[in-house]
């Protein structure tokens, strides 16, 4: 038998005396070692197919050295739910489908269903919604006092709205405004009076009338007299009822799975004592549960007692948390593992994290958003500062499935980051986040590098206010550099493909190709000097460059780069900020292929020329010439070995290993 010091893996699953029946069994044998000081790095090596967690796996700082991975070069399933088996053929609503017992540690007390996320041969099954299409609107609300955070706990239904259901009880009720999306149970429903009462208050405003970014546009979700079409599914009377998506959906080839837990992994040491050197690779994390209710800032009644929870965070679903976590960790990383049907984000790297990687990893099927890195902000204690993180090679698509507000990266307080390489896309909201500090006050964030990512089909016309890229606050040395951004389609406003928010200031921005925006390519709402040069910019619905703030300093540098409008003016500035010069622009080169020349900026009657901006200062050698794209209308920016982009001293854009390396 091995000495303990020769021991180099452990096995689970199998026979032999390092040997163990389970993951957490094998990772208690690890502390053991550890405890009595052998020291060597220990693979522990997955033996079966699939791993069903009863709980969350939980590794501590008692725990170091250790890669889990599967034995013999396959794959490994981790799961954080049951199947569900035994469907037959039923009618359920008049419709055909399949049905099957919900198992004991399923069933809720009225016979519905203790879960909210279904997944069906790796998919997400739907909730039933009413109506079937469109919204309804409410008659009155709570709350009139028109501030962005006046939000209501109840609202009164138009009346024919809502109906007798049966179990109206287990409803839903979801509504997009601004740029988050707010989810709450029904805690009742007058029907004398059509008083509705959320669960969860709203997070914002939700009296802006119809058609507004602020107003109350609602569905209700999980109402069984709705189901009718495919994927969806409901729980009643101890079964749950499926419609099958498509034909290849039988009794003899579904697997269908209920999550019963939130979390499966979760690495966690202490300030004092980070966790270190754990690695996951070639494993595929799937099924965790997705109900959230958002804490906000923490608030209390003021008995102190019950916790208020609203319907949404903020923004971007900042507070929630992931189905594999890390906190107070060093030296770990996830490689080529993938995250799918995962209730809300994928991967959250916490407080006091450093060199954390994210490596050749799937995302997807996310209810929220794929990678969140979150730190201590100005003024919390050195060991809670997360930096020196990365994300690298991954591809995050079709997440939010269920909170449309997540990113596919969000980067709070965190520094010295990393983002390459990454495939982002089919997500309802920004691609990656960084930043979160409003205006010029002090900024943990700093020197970040997002670059060389593809990121596309963001927004879906769900909400608003969004980017490709969205930065926020004073962030000195942040670079977004080499990316791929288009497709990007907010609801009512907001559409952007590279967007500096409040206090956005110090940042560069250069050689992306920016196209097909339903507003601006480039946003800045206000900044301080900023640099965004060497760009391509295409095909914007709104103007193509927008600085939204008059602020008497200088905001952007904005040099070399190529604006290709169909249509649209160049520029969304002010008169006064033409006056006060806030814009530093020049060497650029501006084309209109609708037009023989562009137009720079329309107040309506006047509208301003190239030659208007170099006479007021904000023009110095740009030229009005088309690019010789290869074929712009099918978005091939390459330029012609003549392009009169040499005489600007434009860069040509190398874009042939930007996203995924696969």
């Amino acid at each position: 038998m091995l000495s303990y010091h020769e021991i180099t893996a452990l096995t689970v699953g199998g026979e032999g005396p390092f040997a163990f029946p389970s993951i957490g069994a094998a990772l208690e044998y690890v502390r053991e070692l550890r405890r009595i000081g052998v020291a060597q790095p220990i693979a522990i090596r997955l033996t079966d197919d699939t791993y069903t967690l009863k709980s969350t796996l939980r590794i501590d700082s008692g725990i170091t050295g250790v890669t889990i991975e599967p034995a013999g070069g396959k794959r490994v399933t981790i799961l954080g739910g049951v199947e569900i088996t035994g469907f037959e053929w039923d009618t359920y609503n008049g419709a055909k489908c399949l049905s099957a017992p919900l198992p004991d540690v399923c069933k809720a007390e009225d016979g519905g269903a203790n879960f909210t996320d279904f997944y069906v041969n790796g998919a997400r099954a739907s909730f039933t919604r009413y109506p079937a299409e469109g919204y309804f609107y409410a008659e009155d609300v709570e709350n009139h006092e028109g501030q962005l955070f006046s939000g209501s706990k109840w609202f009164i239904a138009a009346e024919g709205d809502i109906r007798d259901f049966k179990n109206i009880g287990r409803a839903q009720i979801s509504f997009c405004h601004y740029w988050i999306d707010e989810h709450t149970p029904l805690e009742s429903y007058d029907p004398e009076t059509r008083r509705v009462t959320f669960k969860y208050r709203s997070r914002f405003n939700i009296d802006g009338g119809k058609n507004t970014s602020s107003g109350l546009e609602y569905c209700m979700e999980n109402i069984g007299e709705m189901f009718a079409n495919p994927n969806e599914w409901y729980a009643d009377e101890g079964k749950v009822y499926y419609i099958p998506r498509d034909e290849s959906i039988t009794p003899e080839t579904i697997r269908a799975f209920a999550p019963t837990i939130h979390k499966l992994v979760d690495v966690q040491g202490t300030p004092d004592n980070p966790v270190r050197n754990i690695r996951f690779r070639d494993i595929d994390f799937a099924v965790t549960r997705g109900e959230y209710g958002s804490l906000g800032n923490g608030n209390v009644s003021s008995s102190g007692s019950d916790t208020i929870y609203y319907a949404s965070d903020a923004q971007a679903v900042s507070n929630a948390d992931g189905s594999v976590t890390f906190k107070y960790a060093a030296n770990c990383s996830l490689e080529s593992c993938t995250l799918k049907n995962f209730g809300v984000h994928g991967i959250v790297i916490d407080l006091g994290c450093k060199n954390i990687r994210v490596d050749s990893c799937d995302l997807y099927d996310g209810g929220a958003g794929g990678v969140k890195i979150i730190g201590g902000g100005v003024g919390s204690p050195e060991t809670d500062h997360t930096h020196d993180n990365v994300v690298d090679n991954c591809t995050i698509l079709h997440c939010g499935k269920r909170y449309f507000a997540a990113c596919g990266v969000l980067l709070i307080h965190t520094y010295n980051n990393t983002v390459s390489h990454n495939e982002i896309g089919h997500l309802y909201y920004t691609g990656v986040s960084v930043g979160w500090i409003w205006g010029y006050s002090p900024n943990i964030s700093r020197d970040n590098l997002i670059t060389k990512n593809h990121i596309h089909h963001l927004g879906g016309g769900l909400l608003s206010d969004m980017g490709g890229v969205y930065l926020l606050g004073m962030q000195p040395g942040t670079v977004v550099s080499n990316n791929i951004i288009h497709d990007v389609k907010s609801k009512h406003y907001g559409g952007w493909a590279l967007y500096t928010d409040e206090g956005s200031s110090f940042m560069t921005l250069e050689n992306n190709i920016c196209y097909n925006t339903s507003d601006n390519s480039y946003h800045q709402h206000y900044g301080s000097m900023n640099t965004v040069r060497n760009n391509i910019f295409a095909f914007s619905d709104g103007q193509m460059l927008r600085v939204s703030r008059t602020e008497p300093h200088l905001s952007i540098i904005f040099e070399g780069n190529i604006v290709y409008s169909a249509g649209v003016p160049m520029y969304d500035i002010s008169r006064q900020q033409i006056g006060q010069k806030t814009v530093s622009a020049c060497r650029n080169l501006y084309f209109d292929c609708t037009k023989d020349a562009p137009v720079m900026r329309d107040f309506g009657e006047n509208k301003l020329t190239l030659d208007d901006f170099k006479a007021a200062g904000l023009e110095d050698g740009s030229i009005i010439a088309d690019p010789l794209f290869k074929d712009a209308a099918n978005y091939d920016f390459t330029l012609a070995e003549n392009s009169p982009a040499a005489q600007i001293g434009f860069k040509p854009i190398d874009t042939s290993d930007v996203g995924a390396r696969r």
